[in-house]
Formats: C-alpha cells, structure tokens, sequence
C-alpha cells in the first residue's frame, strides 16, 4: 500500500535489525525527515517507471535531493527500501484507519469505518496505481532478504481485534484473521480486476461480515 498522509504518519521505519545507524535522539525528526523523504522519492520513480524495472538506488536518492550517504545511514541497500515504502503503506493505512473509527461509537459504524477505509485505497486512481507498482515491486524482492519487519498488516488485525474486543464478541482475535482475509482478499480482488467496489458492494460486504460475527 502506499503512503497517504491525510491523517499524519505512524512510526517511520527505516533500516533493519543489523543497521548499524548511532542512536541520535535529538536528531530523530531529521532521521525520519530522510526517510520519508527517500519513501517518497520511491514511489515517484516506481511511478515513472511502472511494472517494468525495480528503481536504481542513484535513481531515488537524485529524486530525494540526497546523498549516498543519507541513503545508507538509514537502508542497507535498494531492496529494503523497496520493502519499507509497502510497509510504511501499511502503516499509514492503519492510522488512517485508526482516525476513522476512533470517531464512531459501536460495532456496527466502527467495522463500516474500517471496511470502508480498507476499500478506499484502491477508489483513490493515484493511490491505486501506487499500489500496483509498489506490490509489483516488492514482488521482485525475496523478502529474506530484507530485514524490515513485517508490521503494517500486524496493527491493521489489531486494530480491528480490538473493535471485536470491545464489543464483548467472542474469540475477537481469530475473528478478526477472518474478517481481515476476507476484507483484504476482496480489496485485492478488485484492484487486480480494475473494478472500484459499488456502495452495493461495500454495504454486501459489511452485512456478511457483521452477520458472521453475530451483529445484526
């Protein structure tokens, strides 16, 4: 998923288990200033560039502004990148859906929210495509061989472990895998297929999953 910054960032990643980047507190804000700048610069030359060739490190850092050097204090190299700009999708998206459903107050309107701001990402035509190359991108990376952490999908299911939770449903967290496959495997469904989900669509897709977790 790509980056959409209409709710504000979740936590920046960078790096990897064994990057080895000197702690800096007081530099932290220009360290994530870096990062979001190189994601960025990313995803435009994965625009430009389309399902056709993986980005060249010097390709991203001259469309950053930045240097080698920026770049390797914070990625071992290209394919991490590559991997952080599909995880940091991924979180953003979580915020994004966290912003939505923090604003209602009972089951049903909560997993309309998260539903609803799951699908929107493929509605978006700029963030559809993003999405496209991105996961095309990330494609081409054999993911053990990347050390950025899988987390973006991790606080997506929480999220909505936690509206099921709260609501007094049974076994929450499983239901939650359930609702979050389904949810997503329509969503990719659609984006594969070039179709945008109808409000038919999204409102069919809403009651079967509130009619399998027993809302009414």
């Amino acid at each position: 998923m790509p980056v959409d910054d209409r709710t504000g960032a979740d936590s920046v990643l960078s790096g990897g288990r064994h990057l080895r980047r000197v702690a800096n507190p007081a530099r932290q804000a220009s360290y994530d200033l870096e990062v979001r700048k190189l994601i960025n610069a990313a995803q435009e030359v994965m625009l430009r560039k389309g399902k056709t060739e993986v980005p060249r490190v010097a390709e991203i850092v001259r469309e950053a502004g930045m240097t080698n050097q920026a770049f390797y204090r914070h990625f071992r190299g290209r394919d991490d990148l590559v991997v952080a700009t599909y995880e940091q999708g991924l979180l953003t998206l979580h915020s994004y859906l966290e912003h939505r459903v923090l604003k209602c107050s009972n089951v049903k309107d909560r997993m309309r929210a998260w539903i609803d701001g799951v699908m929107a990402q493929i509605e978006d035509p700029r963030l559809s495509e993003l999405s496209a190359v991105i996961l095309w991108n990330v494609g081409q990376v054999a993911r053990d061989k990347s050390e950025i952490e899988p987390v973006g999908y991790a606080r997506i299911l929480e999220l909505l472990g936690a509206i099921l939770s709260e609501a007094g449903l049974p076994d929450p967290d499983r239901t939650a895998v359930f609702v979050q496959t389904l949810v997503m495997g329509m969503t990719t469904r659609y984006h594969e297929g070039g179709v945008v989900p109808s409000d038919d669509d999204r409102d069919h897709l809403l009651r079967f999953c509130l009619g399998g977790i027993g809302v009414s």
